[in-house]
């Protein structure tokens, strides 16, 4: 039997933790929403190499069968006004964040509402790391004081991501993919 350290207690206790584990449900409508309600969601804990090592939160698996891994940020309805796409990037300033370790095939970032996430968005996020690596994508720096990790992040505005970037966000018509 295994038994959690502080440490670990403090992650689960964090605020912005508990909000994530809240919103959860929220994101499967969406994911529902954009992929069909016939999919299998699947989220992985901080101690499996997907999470640890390529910063992979969920696993969307398709009524083909195939798979789709995906990082989320679900961020509070006081910051919307930014609609924005940010990634972690140095964490407690000299670890590298998820910025450099991301290996998803898409990024949900959304922001609390009343009922669901509004503004949200399913990044294509190899396209976001190609049109990155380009110039085409300029982004932004912050620090961040507010949290559990104290991380600093990178952001772009979500109405700037070029078309191909975007698998599905909110007030946009979209096809939907099945």
């Amino acid at each position: 039997m295994s038994t959690l350290s502080s440490i670990d207690l403090g992650f689960e206790r964090d605020p912005r933790r508990q909000q994530e584990i809240r919103l959860r449900p929220r994101a499967d409508e969406v994911y529902k929403l954009v992929w069909g309600n016939d999919i299998e969601i699947k989220r992985f804990n901080r101690d499996i190499i997907l999470d640890k090592i390529f910063a992979i939160d969920v696993q969307v698996t398709l009524r083909t069968g195939q798979i789709l891994l995906g990082q989320e940020k679900f961020l509070s309805a006081k910051y919307s006004k930014f609609n924005s796409l940010t990634v972690e990037y140095m964490q407690n300033a000299n670890e590298k964040g998820d910025w450099f370790k991301l290996a998803a095939q898409f990024y949900f970032t959304g922001y609390e509402a009343e009922v669901g996430f509004i503004p949200w968005v399913i990044a294509n996020w190899p396209a976001i790391v190609l049109a990155t690596y380009s110039g085409q994508l300029k982004w932004r720096y912050n620090d961040n004081k507010d949290g559990h990790a104290q991380a600093d992040f990178k952001y772009v505005d979500i109405d700037t991501l070029p078309d191909n970037c975007i698998i599905a966000k909110s007030n946009v018509e979209y096809m939907r993919h099945g």
